[in-house]
């Protein structure tokens, strides 16, 4: 498991427990306890190699148990996940960082990455400090318990937060064996776990791409100029076609309205936001705005909604309709999973009046 060789190596990393001996600074190796390994210190009270050679100074720890955390979240179905995190990639190869973008008023594509909600676990150790002196197992257990209560890992991947309870230190001596002195310690960790299994590759798509835009602001009084014997009414009539990967955008008439509406998308959240019930989101005081012919008429698809910076696929949202002087947005919950909180961090984004 991922979880049990980051806290090895944050212990041999950055941990890195260490004794004099004979004036030399001696590394402590970290070892994980096999059963095989971990019932000899059982039975014996001490490790030895193959020849016969007491092991010292060593740690040795163990996973007790692996318990669910259902208090931090939850993935709620695991054949198909559905709360989701998505995260945005400021630059990458289909949007690069040039000066076109702010020139053009061009809107590039953005790349989105999509990463399940992990299985939140509370994972508990056993772990053992052998020495052959009380001062040599002292300056380890003064390092272990310094670095308690933080986060154990890699730098750059996994870390988890962990904690120690008592340190119970025991010295051992008989004639004809060797002194032996151990501490025994546990160690609570509160990790995550997402596991490489098919189910949860196949139930959720890992990266999409925004819509790319390339907004152009028609200035009609000025194209006079190219050409004096076409009047700014004419020029207002006339149909605009952009070809698009050589196919053709189906034609309408730019008027002032007819762009003022493209360009239109407001942002609702917070104050602004009300839940009626455990499925409606109501949009206070505003109005949906209707699209100026020949558009086709404002529906759900010129809506969007964000619970928790997770983006609602537009298939659950039921209807967007007026209701008096505010709007009204249907959430299928049953899709969604799990119904509407006042507690959800909550943003609409659409054709706002």
């Amino acid at each position: 498991m991922d979880i049990d060789t980051s806290i090895i190596k944050y212990i041999e990393q950055k941990i890195k427990p260490a004794i004099m001996q004979d004036g030399n600074r001696i590394q402590v190796p970290v070892m994980y306890g096999f059963p095989e390994r971990w019932a000899t210190i059982q039975e014996k009270g001490y490790l030895r190699e193959y020849s016969g050679r007491f092991i010292a100074p060593v740690i040795v720890l163990k996973r007790d148990s692996l318990e669910a955390n259902r208090n931090l979240g939850t993935k709620i179905d695991a054949n198909r996940p559905q709360n989701i995190h998505a995260f945005e990639v400021p630059y990458t190869k289909k949007n690069q960082y040039d000066n076109f973008a702010a020139l053009s008023n061009r809107i590039p594509v953005k790349e989105f990455r999509m990463v399940v909600m992990p299985e939140y676990v509370t994972l508990k150790y056993s772990a053992v400090v052998f020495t052959n002196h009380l001062e040599q197992n002292n300056k380890i257990i003064e390092a272990l318990q310094y670095a308690a209560n933080t986060y154990w890992g890699e730098e750059n991947r996994f870390q988890f937060r962990a904690n120690i309870g008592s340190f119970t230190t025991s010295t051992e001596y008989s004639v004809g064996q060797d002194r032996t002195t151990r501490t025994n310690f546990d160690i609570t960790l509160n990790g995550y776990i997402i596991p490489d299994t098919v189910n949860r590759d196949i139930s959720y798509p890992k990266k999409y791409l925004s819509k790319a835009q390339l907004v152009f602001n028609l200035e009609t009084d000025d194209l006079t100029v190219f050409n004096p014997k076409i009047s700014p009414k004419d020029i207002a009539k006339k149909a605009v076609n952009f070809p698009v990967a050589q196919q053709t955008i189906t034609t309408v008439d730019m008027t002032n309205e007819v762009v003022t509406y493209l360009a239109t998308l407001v942002t609702k959240t917070g104050a602004s936001l009300s839940l009626p019930s455990n499925d409606t989101i109501r949009v206070l005081n505003t109005s949906i705005y209707p699209a100026p012919a020949p558009l086709p008429p404002t529906d759900k698809t010129q809506f969007f909604v964000v619970i928790n910076t997770t983006y609602i696929p537009n298939n659950l949202i039921v209807s967007v309709t007026q209701n008096g002087s505010d709007v009204d947005i249907v959430i299928d919950t049953v899709g969604l999973g799990y119904n509407l909180l006042t507690t959800n961090g909550i943003s609409v984004v659409g054709k706002f009046a």
